[in-house]
Formats: C-alpha cells, structure tokens, sequence
C-alpha cells in the first residue's frame, strides 16, 4: 500500500515506520522537524508539514491509500479534512484517557476525536493506547527506573504512593503498540469500533513500581500517603527547584482503577500483548545490549 504516516518522528512512529517498509509498503512520513525526518529509515520518503496547515497536510497525504496518524486526537477533524480520495483506510491514535471521571482536557479532545472519525463515514479505526512504555525516549517507566538508579543498590528507597499504589494500570510494551499499528494499517478485520491497546491484564501500581526496583536490584519501600499530601509535597520540593519524576496530574490519574478488554486487540489486530514483567525483562536486556555495544572499543 502507499501509506502516509503522520508522526512519524514520534516515540512510536520511529518504530512503526520500518516495520510497515519490512512488509513492503511505499511510505512516507511526515512530521513537523526536518532535522528528525533526517533521521528515519531511509526507505521511506519524507515530508515535513504542519497537521494544521490544511494546504501543506493535502499535499502531503496525496495519493495515499492509508493514512495513519500517531498525533493527537486532537488533530483528528484536520487529517479528516485533508484526506485524499484515494485513501481506502485511516488509522487515528486516541488514549484510554478517555475512560477518565476526572476533568481533563485531553480526555475530551480524545472522545471528540473519536466522535469525529465514527461520524465520518471514512473507513477505519482509531486505537486507544495505555501508558506506552519500553522505547528508550518514553518517560513512563524509565522516569521510575532513573528514579532507583540514583540510590546504591544495598538502600531500601521510600516510594509514596496514593493510598499504597493499590490502584490498577495496564501499560502496553512499545513493540507490542508497534504491532497493534501494523495492524490496523494492515488486517481487513481492523476497521470499525475503536480497540484498547493494553497489556494482557491490570497490574497494581505497587506492582509496577516493585517490578522496576527488582529489575535494578533495588528494593522499593512502599509508602501509603493520602494524595493530598504526596501532592503538597511535591509543590514544596518544586518550588525548592527539585525536578520529581512524576507531575501531580499523574498521580491523581494513577487514584482511578485502568482495567480494559483487549480481546479486540487479539482478535482484530492479532496482537497478544505480553505482560509488564516480561517487557520490562526485555527493557532491561535491551539497556545491557546498549551498554555493552557502547563499551566496545572504536577501530580505526
């Protein structure tokens, strides 16, 4: 297929991208930096353009017979508007945000993102992604291992957590979200309601963070605090010029319970997603890897 690929110099599109040249699709790939465009696989033809630039997004998705789109939900009544006669699917990237009670602005530009698309009439899918973690540019989890990583391994490290991290999340591992990608551009069984792309099953935040100290050789001490008071504490330690791996948005997100069906994930995009202690294990041989291959020495 000639398929145009909207960021494509995001922290999943860098990935989607030569697996879709792999399977032998034209693709071009468009994104907003020349400079991180240079970067890209070079099988794929590059573009820069601007989601909001209605002239330059026509031009750049012209004769495309899939458009997937790793932006914003936002964005999605722009690519709606631009897309070519020629394209026969359109694939949108949503979040499961949009499941939250909480007041959020981005969950609403996601349910209305995807209000856009079903009404529509085009021919396609949007996928609502979880917290996406593996790549080494994400700040989920590697926000949590940097967090260990500043402690000698023999400390036991405080970790509070809204009412002891017994709340519920369901991160996807990046290759798994690079799959599910794939397949909705791919499998004709892709297109119609929206599909949850998560992890197998929901794991506590205790859980997580647990898993990550034991991935370093650490050992997280849990510590049971009321969000009100984590969320004092870290406006104090900002003002003090303490950067904190987590904002206090976040935490009040990780006070919901995340707990989704990913049978269409199976089912529809053939993906069976893998559990959080086995992406992380393949997270952390990955950094050996990198490590080791950074150590060798340079020859002449």
């Amino acid at each position: 297929m000639k398929i145009a690929l909207l960021g494509a110099t995001s922290k999943t599109g860098r990935y989607v991208l030569p697996v879709l040249c792999d399977h032998g699709h034209a693709v071009t790939a468009i994104g907003r930096d020349p400079a991180k465009l240079a970067t890209l696989d070079p099988r794929a033809r590059t573009v820069r353009a601007d989601i909001t630039d209605a002239p330059t997004l026509r031009a750049a998705l012209a004769g495309a017979e899939c458009v997937a789109a790793l932006a914003h939900a936002r964005y999605a009544e722009d690519i709606l508007a631009a897309l070519p006669e020629s394209c026969r699917r359109v694939v949108l990237t949503g979040s499961v945000r949009k499941f939250t009670q909480l007041p959020d602005p981005a969950a609403d530009a996601v349910r209305a993102g995807e209000a856009r698309l079903l009404a529509s009439g085009r021919p396609g899918v949007m996928l609502h992604p979880s917290m996406i973690y593996g790549a080494p540019e994400e700040r989920n989890i590697n926000r949590v291992l940097g967090l260990f990583q500043r402690f000698p391994s023999w400390l036991p490290i405080p970790v509070p957590l809204p009412d002891g991290g017994q709340h519920t999340v369901q991160p996807i591992f990046v290759d798994d979200m690079v799959a599910a990608m794939v397949g909705a551009i791919e499998r004709p069984e892709a297109e119609g309601a929206p599909i949850i792309v998560a992890g197998p099953r929901p794991i506590t935040y205790r859980a997580m963070v647990e898993h990550c100290a034991a991935a370093l050789g650490r050992r997280a001490l849990i510590v049971p605090l009321p969000l009100s008071l984590i969320k004092s504490a870290l406006v104090l330690l900002e003002r003090l010029g303490l950067k904190m791996p987590f904002s206090a948005l976040e935490l009040t997100r990780a006070t919901e319970n995340k707990a989704f069906d990913v049978s269409a994930l199976r089912d529809r995009l053939g993906v069976a997603p893998r559990a959080f202690d086995a992406g992380l294990a393949t997270v952390m041989a990955r950094r050996a890897a990198a490590r080791k291959l950074d150590a060798r020495p340079a020859r002449d």
